[in-house]
């Protein structure tokens, strides 16, 4: 799916587009689940699928000091650990999970407003 962009500024990561298969930035097509933020991007810190998400992997991601990180599930939204909330809670950061393409939308929103967040990026072929 495209994504409409009203601001772009080419020095912040945006998720341009993307399928079950690959996300599209700017001067990129990633075929692999990622974590992504308006200033980093890292294609080799999630699981394969979401299913072997843990813990461990929360902890890594919120040594990026986002406000808000947002966990796309792939096409379809899976339940997290409860665990993980009161975690995130108890650091003082947001943890929103949801379908992968309303992560993608999501996370565009949110970097357009300034907002600090991180985004975790299943795709739904490896689900």
């Amino acid at each position: 799916m495209q994504i409409e962009l009203n601001n772009i500024d080419p020095n912040i990561n945006r998720i341009i587009a993307y399928s079950d298969d690959y996300f599209k930035l700017a001067n990129k097509v990633i075929h692999s689940n990622l974590v992504i933020s308006k200033d980093n991007l890292c294609e080799d810190l999630l699981t394969d699928n979401f299913q072997d998400f843990a813990l461990q992997h929360l902890k890594k991601i919120m040594l990026w000091k986002p406000e808000l990180i947002l966990i796309g599930t792939g096409k379809t939204l899976n339940c997290p650990n409860e665990g993980w909330v009161d975690y995130a809670n108890k650091k003082n950061i947001g943890l929103e999970i949801m379908s992968t393409g309303a992560a993608c939308r999501s996370y565009n929103l949110l970097i357009d407003e300034g907002r600090n967040v991180v985004a975790c990026l299943f795709l739904t072929k490896k689900n």
